[in-house]
């Protein structure tokens, strides 16, 4: 199974321009010729990460992606265009929303105006912020990767006694999830779904959002591809993984065709 970010990953960005590149088109299609799984995993919700890649030309799950991670929780299949629950993916997902509702309702809300206070004073106001239940999230944002990172090390600081909680980042969105519903647990929740063992799941991304996906935590085979954030390609190379030359979808297809598609070949 192969595991990949959206954005930034199997994406190209170009200003507000997405692309995928031919390669990485032609590598995926390989893949599925092989019947290796793919397994798009996103900070975007289930729509939206559809509609990006049909905007790309591309029908949803032909060739990819097989399972969808949405909102980095919630576990679909993606079966004849649509985003279906098995009944097994479906008490993942009410357990995550569950959860997701419980601690931005229970922890964060009671709290946010505190810690919005000392971001603050501490020259840390994001440009805006957003509370959502259903994704679990309090998000921050920000003009600059610098803040946002500084915002996230200063959120871990004043949840340091609340477990619940991990810190989180993408870019230069700040910010909390709920610990349960990170990239890296959901792969491993639809691993075992799936009954693949986790040293054959190879995950690929760029942000610190991926890192649990990447950082050696549940075994996975980890990718960084060369746009990736320092501190990801450094977790990367700590634990044997893959830093690719080329940024973005060509990393992504350097990726496969080095770790898959040239096995197959020899």
């Amino acid at each position: 199974m192969i595991a990949m970010d959206l954005d930034s990953t199997l994406l190209d960005w170009n200003g507000d321009e997405a692309g995928i590149s031919p390669l990485a088109r032609g590598a995926l299609e390989g893949i599925a010729r092989l019947g290796i799984i793919t397994v798009i995993a996103t900070g975007r919700s289930a729509r939206t990460a559809q509609l990006e890649l049909e905007a790309q030309g591309w029908r949803w799950g032909q060739p990819v992606p097989n399972y969808l991670i949405a909102f980095e929780k919630y576990c679909y299949q993606v079966r004849d265009g649509k985003n279906v629950e098995e009944d097994g993916l479906r008490g993942w997902n009410e357990e995550r929303l569950r959860e997701s509702r419980t601690v931005v309702q229970g922890i964060i809300l009671p709290r946010l105006n505190d810690w919005l206070a000392v971001l603050e004073a501490e020259g840390l106001r994001p440009k805006r912020w957003n509370l959502d239940a259903g994704a679990g999230w309090l998000s921050l944002d920000y003009d600059d990767d610098l803040s946002a990172r500084r915002a996230t090390d200063r959120l871990g600081q004043l949840t340091a006694s609340l477990p619940q909680l991990r810190p989180n980042r993408n870019s230069r969105i700040a910010g909390l999830i709920p610990r349960g519903g990170t990239k890296g647990e959901s792969l491993s929740f639809l691993s075992r779904y799936l009954g693949i063992d986790p040293e054959s799941v190879i995950a690929i991304g760029d942000s610190v959002n991926d890192m649990d996906m990447l950082d050696g935590t549940f075994g996975f085979f980890p990718v960084a591809v060369a746009n990736a954030e320092g501190e990801v390609k450094e977790a990367v190379l700590r634990v044997g993984g893959l830093v690719t030359k080329e940024p973005a979808s060509r990393g992504l297809s350097e990726a496969i065709r080095c770790l898959i598609l040239s096995c197959g070949e020899r």
